[in-house]
């Protein structure tokens, strides 16, 4: 009896993890995502294995995003039950990377060696370097995504008719204070009922307001991410000014003034103006009433010059396969790095392509109009500060950074960079010796 019931609960697990001697060129690739990643990655499989006849590819498929698909990795490596091929992302990867296989092997020029293909070095040179720790490729990229402002311009377009004035929409070089005068002039009271009815822009978290940051002077770690340089004149400036878009003259919505309306369908439904987002937004975009008008600008630049933030995922092949298995594993890696998949993956417009030669499949869809602006924020596009800390450091930053917004007694600009460098997780982490930053 016992053994009957154990059977009817761990069947399928013993199934799903236990390699089939059938079809030994079955590789476990295992990834997350929305629905459409679901799709996307399918459509690359069934042309991976319409390439290799013969070859399978079993999929481990976890929906939304990131963290829980985190979890569930690690988990799989404390029990020995990682698949074959894993999709990473950059940050998170460097705390795991110990795990997977090196391939340097595969990165080097387009010719044939010992019967092996090598990958070009058209990859992305920045996105390359993420998976590259301690001197070893551990893990190659795959796709990308940088941030830059979308504007809806049926909003720029209410408010300039409320205020009887053009209200355009922003130049390539425009600055910080073209943007915050841009705000104020989206933020209206169409009826006069002294509660605001648009806004100019969604305040975003920390890891978004980062360009903000980047662009008044100010850090949050060192060239090595080992010490904290979030403080001084810069950084002050910066919290001032993620402060002043709630204070004193509101252009960001409060929660209560969105109750149960994230950033997307308050962008959609014209609420908020502008707002940070990658290119993983245009195809959510394009099956609206915005399809065609919505647009997207440079970050404003300011004393510190012009930055935005850019993410990597990536491939990494799983330690200890055997040596038929990695074999199989590392033409699956060619393949997803390769121009064919590079340009399913591109052609979606949810992400930029590791492969550089692919950026053309990238644009074609809107023909630049858009997704042209995000190959062009390449070139002063900027990783974002990673360690193994990060998930204490992100914690302390987003408590400390609530504050600024409190409605009752909040801190200065000034006293809340002080307070955060005094954290003691942030002293803990990355002081200096003595543990002061």
């Amino acid at each position: 009896m016992v053994a009957g019931v154990a059977y009817w609960l761990f069947a399928d697990t013993i199934r799903h993890y236990t390699r089939s001697t059938a079809d030994p060129h079955a590789i476990r690739f295992s990834h997350f995502g929305t629905y459409q990643d679901y799709e996307i990655w399918g459509e690359l499989i069934r042309a991976y294995e319409s390439a290799h006849p013969g070859h399978r590819v079993r999929r481990e498929y976890v929906s939304g995003w990131y963290g829980l698909y985190d979890t569930k990795m690690r988990q799989q490596i404390l029990a020995g039950t990682l698949a074959d091929v894993v999709l990473v992302q950059y940050g998170p990867f460097r705390s795991i990377a110990r795990h997977f296989e090196p391939l340097d092997m595969l990165v080097g020029e387009s010719v044939s060696s010992n019967g092996a293909t090598y990958l070009s070095h058209d990859l992305d040179p920045v996105a390359l370097g993420c998976f590259r720790v301690e001197g070893r490729q551990l893990g190659l990229p795959v796709s990308g995504g940088n941030l830059l402002i979308y504007c809806n311009p049926d909003c720029f377009a209410r408010a300039a008719s409320h205020r009887g004035i053009e209200v355009p929409l922003p130049e390539p070089d425009w600055t910080l204070a073209d943007f915050r005068n841009l705000a104020e002039l989206l933020t209206c009271d169409f009826d006069g009922d002294g509660q605001l009815d648009q806004f100019g822009f969604w305040q975003p978290r920390w890891v978004y307001f980062l360009p903000f940051i980047w662009s008044l002077g100010a850090d949050i770690l060192d060239e090595s991410n080992t010490q904290w340089r979030l403080v001084g004149p810069e950084a002050e400036a910066a919290m001032g000014f993620f402060q002043e878009l709630r204070f004193p003259h509101q252009v960001s919505p409060r929660p209560e003034d969105v109750a149960q309306i994230i950033q997307d369908v308050g962008f959609l439904t014209g609420r908020v103006a502008m707002c940070m987002n990658g290119p993983w937004f245009q195809p959510f975009l394009a099956r609206t009433k915005l399809a065609n008008t919505y647009h997207v600008a440079h970050i404003p630049s300011g004393p510190g010059g012009r930055s935005t933030r850019v993410t990597w995922d990536g491939v990494a092949i799983r330690a200890g396969l055997p040596q038929e298995r990695r074999r199989q594993a590392e033409e699956f890696v060619r393949f997803v790095c390769g121009a064919q998949a590079q340009a399913i993956l591109a052609g979606t417009q949810r992400a930029l392509p590791a492969l550089q030669a692919a950026g053309a499949a990238f644009t074609q869809r809107d023909g630049g109009r858009t997704s042209g602006r995000f190959v062009e924020a390449l070139e002063y596009s900027r990783l974002q500060p990673e360690t193994i800390h990060f998930r204490a450091m992100d914690r302390a930053i987003n408590r400390h950074m609530a504050r600024l917004l409190a409605d009752g007694d909040r801190p200065s600009a000034a006293e809340m960079v002080a307070a955060l460098a005094a954290d003691p997780v942030i002293r803990k982490h990355f002081g200096a010796e003595g543990g002061k930053p």
